[in-house]
């Protein structure tokens, strides 16, 4: 029987879909009790308030230092998949066209996953014919474990610290420090407010087990052109951050016009990149209601990116009422 029609079978079989369910559930609960999780959980509740950073990351590093964790869920889940073919893992998929994740805790200050990055799909990638690559420094302290390496050689590169003050002008250049070969089993921790690294090659698909620690992380993560070294571009980090700034975009896309006067509200959301993308979805809302707010941006914003940014907007705008054409001073 070829995958098409188990599948049209499954779907027209109430019993064989509750019994699914009923499997992920119970692999859920057993992992949300087992020993593993409640591992993490009491390594994080131990944790001093406030906790730093480093704090999260040397506590994550110990838990780390034991493995055999991450082998027996993956077979535990293999086996439930050889099993039932439509059974699906109870975590939150982190897959991309590379690496294959699976995100098995979570809580305010980390995040933990693991995953397999493919050796083909990474020889593809690299055979391609490629324009300028860029290195991202993605604000976040991370711990790293590389359950197996995979022959993988990486190289690793700094850039200035990502803080609050950050500026487009001020970013710098990111420069690569050195490359070298990963041992199976090696922990790293990677500072992605100003520490990065590359996979330059793979003998073999890795295994990777990955904590993105949360607390003390950057407002945004950046990135860097690989030949150059010069600053590229930059991204939120914080969900509500990016939250603002996709529902803003979708009401402009959807000429909402009634949800103007709410999402000029965000103008003084003290992220200075979520004020320059609500101002840009504003003006393509409605360009004459927002001109007010972009000349108090051109004139008053406390960061200069969005202040320099929307004094250019403007000098276009205003330029054809101008004699001859010329720009606003």
């Amino acid at each position: 029987m070829i995958v098409g029609e188990e599948l049209k079978a499954w779907t027209r079989d109430r019993d064989a879909q509750r019994v699914t369910r009923a499997d992920v559930d119970a692999f859920a609960q057993d992992w949300n009790r087992g020993p593993v999780h409640r591992r993490l959980e009491d390594a994080m509740a131990s944790l001093p308030v406030p906790t730093t950073a480093a704090q999260v990351a040397e506590a994550v590093s110990a838990l780390f230092a034991d493995h055999d964790w991450v082998d027996e869920l993956v077979a535990a889940l293999a086996r439930r998949m050889q099993a039932d073919p439509f059974f699906d893992p109870p975590f939150r998929n982190l897959s991309t066209d590379l690496h294959a994740g699976l995100l098995v805790f979570e809580d305010e200050r980390v995040s933990i996953a693991v995953g397999v990055t493919s050796a083909l799909q990474m020889a593809v990638r690299k055979n391609q014919p490629r324009g300028a690559t860029s290195v991202g420094f993605n604000g976040q302290l991370g711990v790293y474990r590389f359950v197996k390496a995979g022959g993988a050689t990486l190289s690793f590169w700094e850039a200035p610290p990502i803080g609050p003050g950050f500026t487009a002008a001020g970013a710098g250049l990111c420069r690569r420090t050195g490359e070298r070969r990963i041992a199976d089993g090696e922990i790293l921790v990677i500072d992605g407010r100003r520490e990065s690294y590359v996979v330059e090659g793979l003998q073999g698909s890795f295994v990777l087990l990955q904590a993105s620690i949360a607390v003390d992380q950057a407002p945004l993560s950046v990135e860097y052109d690989s030949a150059t070294g010069r600053f590229v571009g930059c991204s939120a980090t914080g969900d509500t951050s990016s939250r603002i700034q996709m529902i803003t975009t979708l009401l402009r896309k959807l000429d909402h016009q009634p949800a103007f006067e709410a999402i000029a509200g965000f103008l003084d959301h003290p992220d200075f990149f979520v004020r320059w993308h609500v101002m840009k979805e504003l003006l393509g809302l409605d360009l004459q209601a927002a001109l007010p707010h972009l000349k108090r941006m051109a004139a008053t914003d406390p960061h200069p990116d969005p202040r320099r940014a929307a004094r250019a907007v403007l000098d276009r705008i205003e330029a054809p009422a101008r004699p001859g054409g010329k720009r606003a001073a």
